[in-house]
């Protein structure tokens, strides 16, 4: 890969992480967060942490968008990523399994909130993962407000 390249990729990456960060901030800082606006919010977050273009997503599940990403990484169509993810780890996790648990991490992190396990790896949609969201969301907001200076 040519100098050039190199730089081409890194701002790509950068431009990702950024959109991402200002996708976070946006969800973390909304008072009170409809789930309409979280799914709307959640969805370019996770096209950006998945460095997706829109055009290539046209749906909403966990899952497809994971699969997309990795689609997208090995160049391949989406239909072959199950197919082609034989990279498994000790436990049985596929490439699949640990980007989406990998993206879960970020996403607790970056909004500050921690998403129960056996909620998160039930969530099929990014309806779904509004929904999950928005009370962990309002009650952290409602934490804030009255632990606050005095």
């Amino acid at each position: 890969m040519s100098a050039s390249e190199r730089a081409q990729v890194r701002s790509v990456l950068l431009r990702h992480i950024s959109a991402a960060a200002l996708e976070a901030r946006l969800i973390r800082e909304q008072k009170d967060p409809e789930e309409g606006f979280l799914r709307e919010h959640l969805r370019k977050y996770i096209l950006h942490k998945y460095m997706l273009p829109e055009e290539e997503c046209p749906g909403d599940g966990i899952r497809e968008l994971t699969e997309a990403s990795l689609a997208h990484m090995m160049k391949v169509s989406p239909e072959l990523v199950e197919e082609l993810d034989t990279a498994r780890s000790c436990a049985g996790a596929t490439s699949a399994m640990v980007k989406k648990a990998l993206l879960f991490q970020a996403m607790e992190k970056e909004l500050q909130i921690t998403i129960p396990a056996d909620k998160a790896a039930a969530v099929p949609d990014v309806g779904a993962l509004a929904a999950l969201i928005a009370p962990l969301l309002a009650a952290k907001q409602a934490a804030g407000k009255g632990g606050g200076k005095g």
